[in-house]
């Protein structure tokens, strides 16, 4: 014996979905034999080696992702899945309810009963096995009101006929909806009941009458939205009647399209001044989505595209000018990812990258630089102080000469001073000068570089 509570369980795994279908409907149902007469369970129609070979394929790929290359392509092998899930919940069903029915007209309620229970628990959108169901669960001692119960049927005639006059009852009390339920039950149990198909009909057109009117009033005021819910209503309802509705309601739905477009263009437009490029986008989606053709929504979204682009390069170009090059880098490469103006981002980022490059090497060289006249300043004064006495006798002959190291240091500062002179940084240059004059104040060319370039500074 299955256990349906055990066995009908919400499943994502496919094979297990299609194994339970077949296993719930083909094993005895509680003990109880088939039914010796009406349409039985059919094998499954026999499939070839490719349609196999195919099933196997889909079904992994949407479990393993095997075979598949893009999320697209998953997506429509799961889509397809679920198709044939669905084609095959509704054939094995047909065939489990073809059962049910023919158990009912031989008179076996119960049995009829729990295939139906089982049919209504897997697939609750089959209306017969539902208004079958229904119409069985309550002849079999469902509560009516008052505490009264109804006695189980001595045949399925006088359950036809107690069904219609309960759905007869309610209909004349105004309750329209549950009525036309009701006598959809008593056509379950007998389709051939010309009676309350013609309940059904009348019911629904007159349903459909106070739509249509509902309809009618919503239009004279404007709402042309609610207007074409009661249409649809109306003509669902009852086509044959209402089959005149169909012009208006073409030009109520072009009406209500050019009035949603309308609505979407000024909130794209407003998001494009207020700098909101991600709702400007998805306003000019919607209008794609009621228009595809729509040349008015590429373009907002070409041009928010635009200038979320332009506001990454301009954020980029004042951290650039602010010498913060790893932020300008940071909005330049927002432009790259957005994918507009990358060209010229990929540039910026180049630019930058180079700034940062040359702000390195400066600082290198920067620091060499200042460890070098260190050292020269400590070689010149222990210099200095090994020749105090050479320099106290060069005093009595009258002379004036520095010592070797002090002579030494004097051209390197010189030296450099050129280098500076020759990059055009003349303050640097100026600078140099004056340490070789300090280190050697008779070093004739530093004196007159720097002569020289005191002259083109004061121009």
């Amino acid at each position: 014996m299955i256990n349906v509570n055990k066995v009908i369980k919400v499943n994502k795994n496919p094979f297990f979905t299609l194994f339970t279908f077949f296993t719930l409907f083909t094993f005895p149902l509680n003990g109880a034999p088939p039914p010796s007469k009406g349409p039985q369970l059919r094998a499954p129609v026999k499939t070839t080696v490719t349609d196999e070979a195919a099933l196997f394929k889909g079904l992994a790929g949407s479990i393993t992702g095997v075979g598949l290359v893009t999320a697209d392509e998953k997506q429509a092998m799961s889509q397809t899945i679920d198709r044939e899930k669905n084609w095959i919940l509704r054939r094995t069903m047909g065939q489990v309810y073809d059962s049910a029915y023919q158990l009912y007209r031989e008179g076996k309620f119960q049995e009829s009963l729990e295939l139906l229970n089982r049919i209504v628990t897997l697939d609750p959108g089959f209306e017969k096995a539902r208004a079958l169901h229904s119409a069985l669960a309550a002849a079999g001692g469902a509560a009516r009101p008052g505490g009264t119960r109804l006695p189980t049927p001595k045949s399925a005639r006088q359950l036809v006929q107690e069904n219609f006059f309960e759905a007869l009852a309610t209909y004349r009390d105004g309750r329209k909806v549950e009525a036309v339920r009701k006598f959809e039950e008593v056509l379950a149990l007998e389709p051939s009941n010309r009676k309350a198909q013609y309940y059904i009909n009348r019911i629904n057109g007159e349903i459909a009458k106070e739509y249509f009117e509902k309809g009618k009033f919503a239009k004279t005021e404007g709402r042309l939205e609610e207007a074409l819910n009661d249409f649809y209503t109306a003509v669902s309802l009852d086509s044959k009647s209402y089959a005149f509705l169909s012009r208006q309601i073409t030009e109520m739905e072009s009406q209500v399209r050019a009035k949603k477009l309308q609505y979407h263009l000024a909130e794209a437009l407003r998001a494009l001044t207020n700098s909101q490029w991600s709702k400007a986008r998805a306003s000019a989606q919607e209008m794609t989505r009621l228009d595809p053709n729509n040349q008015r929504a590429q373009e907002i979204v070409a041009e928010s595209y635009d200038l979320e682009a332009k506001g990454y390069l301009s954020r980029g170009d004042a951290h650039l000018g602010r010498k913060e090059f790893e932020k300008a880098i940071e909005e330049y490469r927002g432009a790259v990812k957005l994918g507009y103006r990358a060209g010229e981002a990929k540039e910026k980022i180049s630019i930058a990258e180079a700034r940062i490059k040359q702000t390195q090497d400066d600082a290198r060289r920067k620091e060499e630089e200042e460890k070098a006249r260190k050292e020269a300043e400590e070689r010149v004064k222990a210099a200095t102080g090994g020749a105090a006495k050479t320099e106290q006798g060069a005093a009595g002959s009258g002379q004036d000469s520095a010592p070797p190291e002090a002579k030494k240091a004097s051209e390197a500062h010189y030296q450099q001073a050129m280098v500076f002179y020759q990059a055009g940084d003349l303050q640097r240059a100026l600078q140099e000068l004056g340490m070789a004059l300090k280190f050697d104040p008779n070093n004739q060319n530093a004196y007159a570089a720097k002569r020289m370039i005191e002259q083109k500074l004061a121009r």
